[in-house]
């Protein structure tokens, strides 16, 4: 429970430097790039390839792109009634589409289902929403980013990107079961341990009052399927298999009610797909999540 309020104080920290003028203009961009092109890819070749797999994780893995999925029909069937800008509805369906598994999730998943929910948490976030993030939802970036653009582009532009060529990496080392030598891990570790904690700190710093009144009903509406249609969604699957009291229905429901992953805003920050929105939904999403899940899991269980 510490972790989760330093993570706290370093999103408040972040936004009263952006309020009060205390950091240098344009710093949010250039941590945005760091966190891309350094942190995520430390992180994905540290922990990824010491996944361990079992038959019991498949839903663990499964139910992010299945959140995802209905994330993508969802906004886009609303857009068929109510249009929404490209740009928005790219944050919107990335944003809404991926959870904070390990930065909101893991003390939750610890203090409500001990030790052994904890490591599924992991999993769920390494196997499962890290690797939607890398793939599909980079890919939903790109694709929204540009009007017009060649599949060949598009495929180079993915291919080139640090975080995807980090993750391809990782799982050619997971599946040749090749591991790196400890003193390397022992690096991996220390230059991630402030991904954290900067991560938070940057979404705070691109934070703004103006933001959330230009982006009230986008981002009310982004939580409405966050927080409440994506857990329901997975509840409902989990009750249909009569699965739904088991651990791994557990952690699954809970993760998908958790706030936006701030890796993929900043992801689709970079892009240029509405900045603001794209830091307000983990911003202030996370935050309100932790309550909603606690919430949701008093309700339910």
């Amino acid at each position: 429970m510490e972790k989760t309020i330093f993570l706290f104080a370093f999103l408040l920290i972040g936004i009263l430097c952006k309020k009060y003028s205390v950091t240098p203009k344009g710093l949010g961009g250039k941590l945005n790039k760091l966190l891309i092109h350094f942190f995520i890819p430390i992180l994905t070749l540290r922990y990824l390839p010491e996944i361990e797999f079992s038959k019991k994780h498949i839903w663990l893995i499964i139910s992010p792109w299945i959140i995802y999925g209905f994330s993508f029909l969802f906004f886009e069937l609303i857009n068929l009634f109510k249009p929404i800008e490209r740009k928005t509805r790219a944050v919107l369906i990335m944003t809404s589409g991926i959870g904070s598994i390990s930065f909101a999730g893991f003390p939750i998943f610890e203090m409500f289902l001990g030790s052994k929910g904890l490591a599924m948490g992991i999993i769920l976030s390494l196997a499962g929403t890290f690797v939607v993030c890398n793939t599909i939802g980079v890919f939903t970036g790109f694709w929204y980013a540009q009007k017009q653009t060649s599949p060949a582009k598009l495929i180079k532009d993915i291919v080139v990107f640090p975080p995807f060529l980090a993750m391809v990496l990782a799982f050619i080392l997971l599946f040749t079961n090749t591991k790196f030598a400890d003193f390397i891990n022992e690096t991996l570790t220390i230059l991630a341990k402030p991904f954290s904690f900067l991560a938070l700190f940057t979404i705070g710093l691109n934070v703004s009052m103006k933001s959330v009144k230009r982006n009230k009903n986008f981002f009310l509406l982004g939580q409405s399927y966050k927080l409440i249609i994506a857990p329901l969604l997975v509840f409902l699957l989990f009750l249909f298999l009569g699965e739904h009291n088991t651990l791994v229905a557990k952690v699954c429901v809970l993760g998908a009610g958790l706030g936006s992953m701030n890796t993929i805003a900043i992801v689709a920050a970079e892009l240029g797909l509405k900045p603001d929105l794209s830091f307000l939904m983990p911003g202030l999403g996370i935050p309100i999540s932790i309550l909603t899940v606690i919430l949701i899991y008093f309700l339910i269980y």
